[in-house]
């Protein structure tokens, strides 16, 4: 590590943390309803177990992760705190069977058994925030919620379709937030978190009282983050003299939020939320081609120059009634502006011999504002004096898609001989995608059965209509360009208690997406730049069928779990490469448009035959009596796509190692952490160019210490500091999926918060 990481970690660290706070305990619920395995009562040592987590989104409704054969990781807001991540996503580099795409505090992403993008559906309390104007591979993200503002992170592995309908392919990331406080009086609180990644310092403050039925909580954050510097060494073929920055991996962002309950008697409940975020120049991350000694000079930098998020919930939510025992309701709506500027230069070589390289420099600029309505019923029934709890409801959403596009290309031919030099510079104002709306509604039930005391059954299905109209454009004909498509999915769980510790569970489940606007409709330079892109209205929705098997052991002190899986995906949406003869069979003015763009290759979105995912997961616990707690994880992974060599789903970690080991003695803490991902090949592309990092992603390890105390005073005040120190041997390194297009991660970095508490 560089001897200044701990030094401004702590000079950052002198700064003042003011206002009374207190954690939200949440607000006072609706009585649950009676589970159909609930019954018999579990022994006492698993109910105290130290490792119990519950659920709320691999069911629909809260229950013990225990008693789940679904696979599923509950990182709740004592570990938030300790880890003080980036965004939600950043929490995912320490768990099985996840991976992370993206660089920087705003464009991280969440990669699900090596799914990534569309094929993993990001909630925020159970409602969909996946976006149908985002590119196939990398999804929305999940910065556009705060995490000061989230009380849980809640990650299912596997489909998800039968209660959450289209994207839910690879997984589910759910954010659970933060209620308002069941008890009386003002409770407040108020940090401060400064690091040497980019030299970040985030405030952060939060507050909620309880009058009568009425509970309110309101808070806020505001960050800024510089672009970070990765460390020196050697990665693979890139050998760094001294550290480089990453550029545009910097942010400055807010974020406001809110929510109000309304208590109408013991059973029934109005709530509402607001989320409104706002970020300013952001990117995915670039290093100059130069400074790694790539080959290829090419140059392409992708921009947010804003991004704007706004989001309102009503809800209704009861229970108990002559025929229901639970209803929830939700209706909400969010509009999501945001503007993406490409700067690309492209080296397209010498035209005859002896001639310098020509060049195209393309500059982009697109202006996206979706705008979404849905809503979403559950009710919940237990028939059979409770051996049956059937959940059924209906979801739809509407989203409406304005935007823009408008571009410079500059073209450079040189030659060896007069004129030397022709400049040519042309325009574009026509939008790569008609404006379009997105319409999608759905029916599902789902029946927990309970067969005798030591197995249960969950059975579920699903109805789902999808729907794309492209709406007039300027300079669009749309005509043959809408879509229409239908989907039933279904899964069947089966847990049989072996012992009081040791469950046995089996599931199979069906899954399901719909092409988006972008796959369908983009026609166009890609926003890669290097690639050109047509629309393809044919696509129709990929489907895919996925079995798990496997144990989980839990005790008081211990817990256990090994999970053995396979996917097939059929109909996978992949972006094909078009053959020279299929490039030189399109009509001459395309052909000729794409010349200009510089575009190196031309790919189109398309169905393939199968997708394989296979491979299995471990996980492990153990506390000591004197307070230690240590364990980790294990995921192995293996990706094939049956008619090609190269499966479409980018470079995946396919073999990860997570351990850590803790002590926690009374209001201190200590940790330490460490994650090793094992070297693979590259998933290159035949015929693609080797990329400067080699054909091998080279293995890594990252160590973490970090540790935090509670400090106590009278009257209902705390003060909490935690400090982190992460990656202490300056390795450099970068996740896998931002290896070939290399982001590194940052250098040896120190990070500290502040936090007040009371009431």
């Amino acid at each position: 590590m560089t001897t200044r990481t701990p030094l401004i970690a702590l000079a950052l660290c002198l700064t003042l943390a003011a206002a009374p706070a207190a954690v939200a305990t949440g607000a006072e619920e609706p009585a649950p309803a009676p589970s159909a395995d609930d019954s018999p009562e579990p022994a006492p040592e698993e109910m105290t177990s130290f490792f119990a987590t519950t659920t709320v989104t691999a069911t629909g409704r809260e229950k013990d992760a225990f008693k789940l054969s679904t696979p599923v990781a509950v990182i709740e807001r004592a570990e938030i705190e300790r880890k003080q991540p980036l965004n939600a996503t950043d929490l995912l580099r320490y768990e099985p069977g996840v991976d992370v795409n993206g660089v920087g505090a705003n464009q991280l992403r969440p990669i699900i058994r090596g799914q990534r993008g569309l094929r993993v559906l990001f909630l925020e309390d159970g409602l969909r925030m996946n976006n149908p104007r985002r590119q196939t591979d990398f999804g929305e993200i999940t910065g556009l919620v705060a995490v000061d503002n989230v009380s849980a992170v809640e990650v299912v592995r596997g489909p998800a379709s039968v209660l959450y309908g289209t994207d839910a392919i690879g997984g589910v990331l759910n954010l659970i937030p933060r209620a308002p406080s069941s008890g009386g009086g003002w409770r407040a609180s108020a940090g401060i978190r400064a690091g040497t990644a980019g030299d970040l310092v985030e405030v952060e403050g939060s507050a909620d009282r309880r009058v009568g039925n009425l509970s309110l909580r309101l808070g806020g954050s505001y960050r800024d983050t510089e672009d970070y510097r990765s460390a020196d060494g050697a990665y693979g073929d890139i050998r760094l003299d001294k550290e480089v920055t990453v550029l545009d991996s910097g942010v400055r962002d807010d974020s406001l939020f809110g929510s109000v309950a309304y208590q109408l008697g013991d059973r029934h409940q109005l709530v509402g939320r607001f989320n409104r975020y706002r970020a300013g120049q952001s990117g995915f991350g670039f290093v100059e081609p130069g400074e790694i000694g790539a080959q290829d000079p090419t140059r392409v930098r992708i921009l947010y120059p804003f991004q704007d998020f706004d989001r309102l919930v009503l809800g209704y939510v009861g229970a108990g009634g002559s025929w229901l025992d639970s209803v929830d309701l939700d209706l909400y709506y969010q509009q999501n502006e945001r503007q993406l500027a490409n700067d690309i230069d492209i080296d397209i070589g010498s035209l005859v011999f002896g001639a310098p390289p020509s060049t195209v420099e393309a500059d982009t600029l697109n202006f996206t504002d979706l705008e979404t309505l849905g809503a979403r019923l559950e009710l919940t029934r237990g028939l059979a004096g409770g051996r049956h709890l059937l959940t059924f409801g209906a979801e739809g959403f509407r989203d409406e898609s304005f935007n823009t596009d408008f571009s410079t290309t500059t073209t450079t031919l040189r030659f060896p001989f007069p004129p030397f030099e022709v400049v040519t510079v042309s325009s574009d104002d026509v939008a790569n995608a008609p404006n379009a709306t997105n319409e999608s509604w759905g029916v599902f039930a789902q029946d927990e059965l309970a067969l005798g005391e030591r197995l249960s059954v969950t059975l579920g299905g699903r109805y789902q209509s999808v729907s794309t109209r492209a709406e007039p454009t300027p300079g669009w004909d749309v005509t043959g360009l809408d879509f229409d498509d239908s989907s039933v999915v279904g899964a069947l769980n089966v847990v049989v208690r072996a012992t009081d510790h040791l469950n046995v569970v089996a599931s199979y489940g069906t899954a399901f997406r719909a092409p988006n606007i972008v796959e369908r409709l983009f026609n166009g330079p890609t926003p890669e730049g290097i690639g050109y892109q047509l629309l393809n209205p044919a696509l129709t929705s990929e489907s895919s069928d996925s079995v798990d098997v496997g144990i989980k052991y839990r005790r008081s002190n211990a817990v256990f779990e090994a999970i053995l899986f396979r996917s097939e995906l059929d109909d996978g949406i992949v972006q094909d490469f078009l053959s020279p003869a299929e490039v030189a069979a399109l009509p001459a003015p395309l052909q000729e448009e794409i010349r200009r763009s510089g575009a190196r290759f031309v790919v189109q979105q398309r169905n393939v035959d199968r997708l394989r995912t296979e491979g299995f997961e471990l996980m492990a616990g153990y506390r000591s009596p004197a307070g230690f707690v240590v364990g980790g994880n294990y995921s192995n992974l293996d990706i094939e796509r049956l008619d090609s060599l190269n499966p479409p789903t980018g470079d995946s970690v396919l073999e990860k190692l997570n351990a850590y080991l803790r002590y926690e003695g009374g209001d201190a803490w200590v940790e330490y952490r460490v994650r090793h991902n094992a070297d693979q090949l590259a998933n290159l592309d035949p015929g693609a160019p080797v990329p400067a990092v080699g054909r091998v992603l080279p293995s890594f390890t990252v160590h973490t210490l970090s540790g935090g105390v509670t400090l106590r005073e009278r009257g209902g005040l705390s003060h909490a500091v935690t400090v982190i120190l992460d990656n202490l041997t300056d390795e450099l390194y970068a996740e896998f999926s931002n290896a070939t297009f290399f982001r590194p991660e940052e250098g040896g970095i120190g990070e500290l918060g502040v936090q007040l508490v009371g009431e």
